[in-house]
């Protein structure tokens, strides 16, 4: 199985702020992650 490239915390912290209603692109932006990586 392929190791991800995001730490456990990482994933955790993008979950949260999107939660907080931080939107999908904002969060992109700010985490320098890929829309893609983001299943909204």
């Amino acid at each position: 199985m392929k190791n991800s490239k995001f730490t456990e915390n990482r994933t955790l912290k993008i979950l949260k702020e999107n939660e907080q209603g931080n939107n999908v692109p904002e969060l992109t932006r700010e985490l320098g992650v890929d829309r893609s990586t983001i299943y909204y």
